[in-house]
């Protein structure tokens, strides 16, 4: 472990792209353990900004989960020269944030790891950190799909 991909290189393995592309970088990976680690700043650029609270809802944090787990995803694409696939979020459940909004400036850190997988049917479990306190998480099932398999 102890990679680190920054924003201008993670934008190139993830399907989200302009102001839905939330993740600042990856400090963290490991392909064989099946785990990733995220960071973000709150900025007010932020397509779920909100101008009023000066801060993002708590939902936010969930896609910031997501983005991770497709981050993994890209990464192991790119480092073992596999084609690329789409996922899907099958099911999220134990999803629990302890905060309503994260203010602008503090810092999200996301951790994912996976804990299961039958075929191409992965299961996450994530931790949601502010400012190094954890303050959430849940499980994510996901679908892998080959992408020629869904034109």
């Amino acid at each position: 472990m102890g990679k680190v991909i920054e924003k201008d290189e993670l934008i190139t393995l993830v399907p989200h792209k302009g102001k839905m592309f939330l993740i600042d970088r990856i400090t963290d990976y490991d392909l064989t353990a099946w785990s990733i680690c995220s960071e973000t700043t709150v900025r007010d650029s932020c397509l779920f900004y909100d101008k009023k609270s000066d801060s993002l809802p708590n939902y936010v944090l969930f896609e910031f989960i997501a983005q991770t787990i497709s981050a993994l995803t890209g990464i192991r694409i790119r480092e073992n020269h596999l084609p690329i696939n789409m996922g899907f979020i099958l099911s999220v459940s134990a999803l629990k944030f302890g905060v309503p909004e994260i203010k602008q400036g503090e810092t999200i850190t996301a951790t994912a790891n996976r804990t299961g997988e039958a075929g191409n049917v992965h299961t996450f479990e994530a931790i949601v950190k502010l400012s190094d306190k954890e303050i959430g998480g849940g499980k994510l099932t996901v679908l892998e799909v080959k992408k020629e398999d869904l034109e």
